[in-house]
């Protein structure tokens, strides 16, 4: 069952324009039963605190990002960003009928797996993650499993007509062998989608972020941090690109999305999604950087939180127009 790729919306490497600095903030723009193969024992849903946040004990050393209720807010926030960059759709690949067996790497909440499950009742849709964040209700085609994706998968061997995986950089120190299970247990024929952003560097099209912008300072210093961690941040496109490739997928197609911070653009959707980023921005700078910056970067608690709150203001009075990018690559594995 070969899907119809969606057309390609991403805004791509057209600078983006800032609107004038008179106009409006753009803010209006933004109105807007955990079943698992094993048992959730007293151990994995013990929690951790530090830097006033809550993190999954068993996700340390693997994960640095936290898991209370203020993340889950910021996931849930993301998905909405995502939707709006992909014009409401939740993903690239577009079947012609529901695809019968469905992965979503690195779940989070479930938002996405249940969207999924909702608009394609044909498919068995299951969500893996780390951390047991996801909701007590379900669909009865989600189901919700409590596992490392860098450990040995269970699944059965090409069972998957689609794996969904989107922004797992941050957990993922074995690129080719995370790969390699999604080309094992992928269906011959069947498509996977990938969709991370940029973790070393952070773009201007217009010569308003100096070299020594704190944006600069936090996004390198977080890269590194994740470099002593073990992770590597400065992949970039042609490297899942050829990640892909040697994992054995053939007819890569990839997008590249600017995701401007703040809402500067004077592009009608980008200013959207500009509000949109600025708003998870609050508590995504502290949930990228905080954990990783003090426990692997040797920054104190207050150097990290002096950083991230530089670039938490900076977003918000809009005179730097940063952007990351978001890749988006869909790919097939050989019948």
């Amino acid at each position: 069952m070969a899907p119809n790729t969606q057309p390609v919306l991403s805004n791509n490497t057209a600078p983006i324009e800032a609107k004038d600095s008179s106009n409006d903030s753009g803010v209006e723009d933004i109105e807007s039963t955990v079943s698992s193969t094993q048992s959730l024992t007293n151990s994995i849903l013990e929690h951790v605190y530090e830097n006033g946040r809550r993190y999954h004990r068993k996700s340390q050393g693997k994960y640095a990002l936290p898991s209370d209720e203020t993340e889950k807010d910021r996931l849930d926030l993301s998905h909405a960003y995502y939707l709006e960059m992909l014009d409401g759709k939740l993903c690239l690949a577009a079947f012609n009928e529901d695809p019968a067996n469905v992965l979503d790497c690195g779940t989070g909440t479930g938002i996405w797996a249940l969207e999924y499950g909702d608009e394609h009742p044909g498919s068995k849709v299951i969500g893996i993650d780390l951390a047991p964040i996801q909701p007590d209700w379900v669909a009865p085609n989600v189901y919700f499993e409590l596992d490392d994706l860098e450990k040995e998968w269970t699944f059965a061997e090409d069972h998957f007509d689609y794996i969904h995986s989107r922004n797992v950089a941050a957990g993922i120190k074995n690129w080719e062998q995370y790969l390699r299970q999604m080309y094992k247990h992928c269906k011959p024929g069947g498509y996977i989608e990938v969709s991370e952003h940029s973790y070393n560097d952070l773009y201007c099209d217009d010569g308003s972020m100096p070299d020594d912008s704190p944006f600069l300072l936090y996004i390198r210093t977080v890269s590194q941090s994740l470099e002593k961690m073990g992770m590597n941040p400065n992949l970039v496109l042609s490297d899942y690109k050829r990640l892909l490739a040697d994992a054995g997928f053939i007819d890569i197609e990839a997008h590249t999305f600017k995701c401007p911070f703040g809402p500067w653009p004077r592009g009608k959707k980008q200013r959207r999604l500009g509000a949109i980023l600025e708003e998870i921005s609050r508590t995504g700078f502290e949930a990228y950087g905080k954990a990783v910056m003090t426990n692997y970067g040797g920054l104190t608690e207050e150097r990290a939180a002096e950083m991230i709150k530089e670039c938490v203001e900076l977003v918000n009075k809009g005179t730097q127009h940063m952007y990351s990018q978001q890749w988006c690559l869909v790919a097939r594995k050989p019948e």
